[in-house]
């Protein structure tokens, strides 16, 4: 019997006419971000409520001061400069008197830097801080209390730590995304799919399984995203998820650039922000990477895919991270070893956390991070720019997948030249 071939969602024309949807939710949204930004610029010095997500002392300007971020009750997101002596407000809900007589509308949308003073700290924690203090307490070693921070609740790292994870490669790896998503829906699903089963056996026959376990684990997920306060990659991961489940359960191709658009368009299109997010066009490209080798090697084994997409991807994302970011070093290659092992790590660190033996990795951990090295290289931004249009022909034309992969190659090979 033949199987029966998956179609694609849009023709030419539907999809111009899904294109056009988009751009008029779009011109709405970037609207109402307009009313936003003009209710909190009609006064030049306005009180305003926020949570403190990042809290951290630096040398600016040869004085020590400390570097706040807040998410405004609106929802934008803005770092001020405060005294060095200000307590540890993370995970707190503040009053803030900004200063935004200069904020332009671009500003207000990337996110913006302006002075502050903290006129009230109200007592609450944030459920995010809550659960970054009990995990933390776990650890007696800094750097293991932001690792774990950056693992299981986004918090951010410090520029030090942050420096020494990319210059190892593992940025991708710590920073939550798809990756953990995909993770945590197949622990989850494992745990939900024999007592569902039971009780469908019993009470519902007649009920989807699939699909009603898909719902359950789409509502655990989304209350992890409300928790971790919409990270721009977790949001990205999670409109993936949905979007891919609803094409997949109507017998619409997933694999696909096609598929990848519809979430990027519809997400950018409902939150602008978006746009100017690093981390949400790296988490993208991420999968677009995926993508392109599932296209080509679909009809190898499960477990030749699963090794094969870890070099690929460690190659694809190589030349724009160090035209962006511009550190390396020797451990650098071998993250692709230890995002291989995170498969196992991640479930099992879990699961310690959830006992008193959180910190049972810490010494090996520890001495990893104390035999890493931090080296500038120097990778053109064009480098990184061909990359990313390379990775779009190659959803057509293979030439311009294997290009992708020498381009990686040569990337590699030039950075390790660079710091031998």
């Amino acid at each position: 019997m033949a199987k029966l071939e998956r179609v694609d969602l849009f023709d030419f024309k539907s999809g111009v006419l899904f294109v056009l949807m988009l751009c008029i939710i779009g011109a709405f949204s970037l609207v109402y971000e307009y009313r936003q930004f003009r209710e909190l610029t009609r006064f030049d010095d306005p009180l305003v409520r926020a949570s403190v997500i990042d809290q951290e002392v630096r040398l600016i300007g040869e004085k020590p001061k400390t570097s706040i971020k807040l998410r405004l009750e609106n929802g934008s997101l803005c770092r001020c400069v405060m005294s060095p002596y200000l307590r540890d407000l993370r995970g707190r809900e503040v009053l803030v008197e900004l200063q935004v007589a200069k904020i332009t509308f671009i500003d207000y949308l990337k996110g913006f830097r302006t002075r502050g003073v903290i006129e009230e700290v109200y007592p609450p924690l944030s459920l995010k801080e809550q659960w970054y203090r009990r995990i933390a307490a776990h650890h007696s070693d800094l750097r293991m209390q932001e690792l774990y921070g950056a693992l299981f609740v986004a918090t951010p790292m410090s520029q030090e730590f942050q420096s020494l994870v990319g210059a190892m490669g593992l940025s991708h790896i710590l920073s939550i995304s798809g990756y953990h998503f995909g993770i945590l829906s197949l622990i989850a699903y494992f745990f939900l799919r024999p007592p569902y089963r039971w009780l469908q056996n019993r009470y519902f026959p007649y009920r989807h399984g699939n699909r009603d376990l898909f719902f359950i684990v789409i509502g655990i997920l989304f209350f992890y995203l409300w928790a971790l306060e919409f990270i721009p990659p977790m949001v990205r991961s999670f409109g993936m998820i949905a979007v891919g489940y609803w094409l997949y359960d109507r017998g619409i191709k997933i694999i696909s650039v096609q598929t990848l658009l519809i979430a990027v368009g519809v997400l950018l299109a409902f939150f602008p922000k978006l746009f100017f997010s690093l981390g949400f066009w790296f988490s993208s490209f991420g999968v677009l990477s995926i993508f392109i080798f599932v296209r080509y090697y679909e009809h190898w084994k499960a477990w030749q895919i699963f090794l094969a997409l870890h070099l690929w991807c460690y190659l694809v994302m190589l030349p724009i991270s160090l035209a962006i970011f511009g550190t390396f070093g020797w451990w650098h290659m071998g993250s692709i070893p230890l995002a291989l092992a995170f498969n196992l790590y991640y479930p099992s660190v879990l699961a310690l956390h959830m006992s008193p033996w959180g910190a049972w990795y810490d010494p090996y951990l520890i001495a990893l991070f104390e035999s890493g090295d931090i080296r500038s290289v120097t990778i053109p931004l064009w480098i990184g720019i061909a990359s990313v249009v390379l990775a779009l022909a190659a959803m057509r034309w293979k030439r311009a997948f294997w290009s992708l992969g020498a381009l990686g190659s040569g990337t590699l090979i030039s950075a390790i030249y660079q710091i031998a």
